[in-house]
């Protein structure tokens, strides 16, 4: 894949050669960058293991060069907004904006819609009614339950959290991963379902009193991504944590001390999405991004390799990982209806009164 780092390496390598080999080698090796009807700029929420082979492949096939930036979920929607004003006010000087947002979960890029370009892929007829955006603000990738995770050698499975009120009741207190949710939109996705369950449950908790008591049992600590949960669990820098169930499955493929269970009173599963920047300088050639990632090829290899649910119809391959892991290891997975269009409009409010507690804890 050719990223910005791995262009200036190789162009760094050439030179070098040229420099060592003399001028009349120099003059026989070129690089011809592509034209700009060639390119694409990515901006990812992914993980390198997810991102590097989707595109890669999109690279091969159709001779596109792609440009990848990646980071946190929030940090990339909001790097995008400010450019999004620098270009609207004419004092950008980023050379090659992003064209597309690849990873955020729906209900944070529907936060930020007003940076993305409505798009009706001809390919979504095959993606299930109930993962689509109705303004195509965002394009749908993978469906990625939220579950639970502890340290399979120092927690016995029987002892392991398997209700949301296992967080709240101090049992784990201090024992509990979480990632920042100011870097992590899977933190914010968890904070919503919390809400979530908090009301289809009728616990008749308020919001505030729900989070502040998710905070005191945080302990003042938060993991710094998504990633160093399942890592820190692993570890036994703490016994059990909250994440997605792709992190979970593949920490559990590479030999990790973790252990799966699906939350009994049901879980969100919000799809990740890509979504159009708007004004792209490289719109066709995001459009083509769009469909690629949902055509079924792709989506039996996010399957059947990356350890994600497929949102096609007419995709129902194994997901690799699970096989093995019974009903008595990991619950039921049951799907909490999950309202995107109202997470994303209460989601910085809720994020603020998260972070105020949190605060508190620290203080």
């Amino acid at each position: 894949m050719k990223t910005g780092l791995n262009k200036k390496l190789i162009c760094f390598m050439i030179a070098s050669a040229a420099i060592l080999t003399g001028c009349a080698s120099a003059q026989n090796v070129s690089v011809t960058p592509p034209s700009d009807g060639q390119r694409l700029v990515i901006y990812t929420a992914h993980k390198e293991e997810v991102y590097r082979p989707v595109i890669e492949e999109f690279e091969d096939q159709t001779g596109i060069w792609v440009d990848v930036q990646a980071g946190g979920t929030t940090q990339m929607l909001r790097r995008i907004r400010q450019e999004q004003s620098a270009l609207a006010s004419g004092t950008s000087g980023t050379i090659f904006p992003a064209d597309i947002m690849f990873g955020g979960g729906a209900e944070n890029l529907e936060a930020y819609r007003d940076c993305f370009a409505p798009y009706h892929s001809p390919l979504e007829d095959n993606i299930s009614s109930s993962f689509r955006s109705c303004d195509g603000t965002w394009t749908p990738f993978t469906e990625l339950p939220i579950v639970f995770i502890y340290n399979s050698k120092l927690v016995a499975r029987e002892n392991a959290p398997r209700s949301w009120k296992d967080f709240l009741d101090g049992k784990w207190s201090g024992q509990i991963s979480f990632a920042d949710p100011q870097k992590s939109g899977t933190s914010i996705t968890i904070l919503e379902t919390l809400k979530l369950v908090n009301d289809t449950q009728g616990w008749g908790m308020r919001e505030e009193e729900l989070l502040e008591q998710f905070a005191e049992q945080l302990g003042g600590h938060l993991a710094a991504g998504s990633g160093d949960v399942p890592r820190e669990v692993a570890s036994g820098t703490r016994m059990v944590g909250i994440t997605l169930e792709e992190t979970a499955l593949n920490f559990m493929a590479g030999g990790s001390d973790i252990g799966m269970i699906y939350p009994e009173e049901g879980t969100s599963a919000v799809p990740d999405c890509v979504a159009i920047v708007k004004n792209a300088p490289h719109k066709e050639n995001a459009k083509r991004f769009a469909d690629f990632v949902i055509d079924r090829p792709v989506q039996k290899y996010v399957e059947t390799n990356l350890f994600r649910r497929s949102v096609r119809t007419d995709v129902n391959e194994t997901i690799r990982g699970t096989n093995g892991l019974s009903e008595q290891d990991t619950g039921t997975l049951r799907i909490l209806p999950f309202d995107v269009s109202g997470a994303s409009k209460d989601g910085r409010d809720m994020l603020e009164k998260f972070l105020s507690y949190m605060r508190q804890e620290n203080a």
